[in-house]
């Protein structure tokens, strides 16, 4: 039987990449966590010009651009890696997916640029998406005491202006969409909110027997 495709989503600031983390120390078997998002084969071929040639992307490239290579990484690393995963029927949790890159390209590029998540139509449907649903002013905290631990400076995507885009984005988006999406609050503890991401995931992932 093919595997469960579920992804997790929401704003910067919502949880999702730690109860991702927490996740895989949970025990569930037969799944994976992973990424679409992450590590993008050709993405990754720019940054390493970047570093070797010694030049900015940003002044060189338009921010379509790289989102033209970040789509087409997210479509490869589907089909090579992800896909197979689920055809061995192995469930596969995923960091963030489709509805994720349409919001940014409907915020953040030029509106003659929205064609570009076209492409993803290929990508397959999933079974489940689940939303971390957390008040924007509680997102912030949460970004300003990461960069304060990590020393990384904030994404122009994580800006009080944008999150508050991103929130309403996804309020449009998710009655629109052809599968299952459950909500979590996430303004709660994160041992709550993990707990309740891994009652939904036995739920889904875990076979349970009929009785006769």
């Amino acid at each position: 039987m093919r595997g469960k495709l579920i992804f997790l989503f929401g704003i910067d600031g919502s949880g999702k990449s730690t109860i991702l983390k927490m996740l895989e120390n949970s025990g569930l078997d037969n799944t994976v966590y992973t990424s679409c998002l992450t590590n993008a084969v050709f993405e990754e071929e720019l940054y390493r010009a970047e570093r070797k040639l010694h030049f900015s992307r940003g002044n060189l490239f338009s921010r379509e651009f790289k989102h033209m290579l970040h789509i087409g990484s997210v479509i490869y690393k589907m089909f090579d890696m992800v896909w197979p995963l689920l055809d061995s029927g192995t469930n596969v949790i995923l960091d963030r997916y489709v509805i994720c890159i349409k919001l940014f390209t409907d915020i953040f590029l030029e509106p003659s640029y929205s064609c570009l998540s076209r492409a993803l139509d290929c990508m397959p449907i999933p079974d489940l998406g689940i939303y971390f649903d957390v008040d924007v002013d509680i997102a912030i905290q949460r970004i300003a005491e990461r960069n304060r631990r990590t020393g990384t400076l904030p994404h122009y995507s994580e800006s009080m202006e944008s999150l508050i885009k991103k929130k309403a984005g996804y309020e449009v988006m998710i009655p629109n969409e052809k599968y299952s999406i459950l909500r979590i609050d996430a303004n709660q503890d994160v041992d709550e909110v993990y707990s309740s991401t891994l009652r939904i995931l036995n739920e889904i992932c875990v076979p349970h027997n009929v009785a006769n």
